[in-house]
């Protein structure tokens, strides 16, 4: 567990210096851009989503399943990923450049934004590539290498979008012209740390299991997409993209559950493929689901209760509606981090279809939400049904691990999770006084640190780690 922690947080530092990079980049953004092209930049990152699930197939997940596979010539394995992913994302390439027109004019009503949607699409194959190095640098266990890259290829990203949005006044292509430099590094540095992998060898047997094992988890990624992305689109289209705009800004503030789950999620992998079969792997996994409960229960009370101010600092009043958007997308974004860990049994047994089935339920009662009801009570419908797929998806994927694996976690905590963020949703949505809200967040902070005592044995840990020092 101390290994996993240890990694946990070193992945987390590059997402988390990245996110600040990002935050404090947001005054510039909503100086400069309108709520309109922040909207439209909202649009097209959601669109680009769908492509990149559709250049990799997820090919990457079925690679990673056999890493550590004995018999498997690691060799032979990640050149057949490698190869397979290049001749599907040129493709795609080569297709959506083609239909470029039809898909800015008539599908997503971006007339004037040709350049900005082409610099998405020639930032497929190199995210693409990113993705698949990216996990076999972790799954060869080097963490701090992995920061460094990632650091640094977003220090060359956001200094580019300093220069073509504030100097050069390029607008948002400034942005996707970043993006795609900063991808192009990702790519090269990637590559050259893992190199030794891939030559020209190619086998069948092992993309054919590869395919096996990911392409009955392509529902639960594309619905994941729906999820994530599918209500901004819905909101640009049926609402408007100045709404769009403010509504980005509180996904924006939310996304600091992306950085937990991103540090999660590179992590779980090579942690459950190797720990599941030790004897102590339950225990280990009862505390670590109540680590993660707990920390998402203090980071959606401390954004929820301090939301108005953060959103005045990292923008302007403008944005000020923002301030409930991301209260209320605090308890989804929260069982979204808790989702690798409540599919665990499932990965193990390799039942993954069930993961799919979930998240596909989950996303159609979130499309049929939307449609119901979003242009009969505006954008907070995006995070209700949004809220109502996730414990959906969510509780499934737990019920399916439950039924093809002997793994159970402590749920009972999600309890506390969802009437945390409720109280904090009432006090935001009455703009209680500043101080009555810190002093509920410090409340708050003490009852998480006696559970945390208490379930997390933190003084033998403590103890354990003296020990290992001496």
């Amino acid at each position: 567990m101390l290994r996993f922690l240890k990694d946990f947080l070193i992945y987390g530092l590059a997402s988390v210096i990245g996110k600040i990079a990002a935050l404090l980049l947001m005054p510039m953004y909503t100086k400069i851009l309108t709520q309109e092209e922040y909207g439209i930049m909202a649009m097209l990152i959601s669109v680009k989503g769908i492509l990149d699930l559709a250049s990799n197939l997820n090919i990457h997940s079925g690679i990673a399943r056999d890493y550590y596979e004995k018999g498997i010539n690691k060799t032979i394995l990640v050149s057949t990923g490698f190869w397979s992913i290049l001749t599907i994302s040129i493709s795609i390439l080569i297709i959506m450049s083609l239909s470029c027109n039809f898909w800015v004019e008539n599908v997503l009503s971006l007339h004037g934004h040709e350049l900005d949607f082409i610099l998405v699409l020639l930032s497929i194959p190199a995210g693409s590539f990113i993705s698949y190095f990216s996990i076999l640098t972790r799954f060869n266990k080097q963490p701090v290498k992995f920061a460094i890259g990632t650091i640094m290829s977003l220090v060359i990203q956001l200094t580019v979008n300093i220069y073509t949005i504030a100097v050069l006044h390029w607008g948002i292509t400034g942005f996707f012209v970043g993006t795609l430099v900063g991808d192009l590094f990702s790519l090269i540095y990637f590559y050259l740390l893992n190199k030794s992998l891939v030559n020209l060898s190619f086998d069948w047997n092992y993309l054919k299991r590869a395919l096996k094992y990911c392409i009955p988890l392509l529902p639960a990624i594309l619905a994941g997409w729906v999820d994530s992305s599918l209500g901004q689109i819905f909101i640009g289209k049926s609402v408007s993209y100045t709404e769009l705009g403010i509504y980005s800004v509180a996904v924006q503030f939310a996304s600091a559950f992306t950085l937990i789950s991103m540090a999660l999620r590179n992590v779980w992998a090579p942690y459950l493929y190797e720990s599941y079969k030790k004897p102590n792997f339950q225990s280990e996994l009862d505390r670590l689901f109540t680590f993660f409960v707990l920390l998402a229960i203090f980071v959606s009370c401390a954004l929820s209760l301090l939301s108005n101010e953060l959103i005045l600092i990292f923008s302007n009043k403008d944005y000020l509606d923002a301030c409930i958007y991301l209260t209320m997308l605090c308890i989804p974004m929260s069982f979204l981090l808790l989702f690798p860990i409540a599919q665990s049994g499932l990965s193990i047994s390799r039942n993954t279809k069930f993961v799919g089935i979930a998240y596909i339920i989950g996303s159609t009662l979130n499309i049929l939400f939307l449609i119901a009801f979003l242009k009969k009570i505006g954008v907070v419908a995006v995070p209700i049904g949004l809220t109502i797929s996730r414990i959906v998806t969510y509780f499934m994927m737990y019920a399916a691990t439950r039924k093809y694996s002997s793994l159970h976690l402590p749920n009972q905590l999600l309890i506390a999770l969802i009437l945390s963020v409720l109280i904090s949703l009432v006090l935001a949505y009455f703009k209680s006084n500043i101080i009555l809200r810190i002093t509920f967040l410090i409340i708050i902070t003490a009852f998480l640190t006696v559970i945390a005592i208490k379930r997390l044995n933190i003084i033998n840990f403590l103890k354990s780690l003296v020990n290992k020092a001496d």
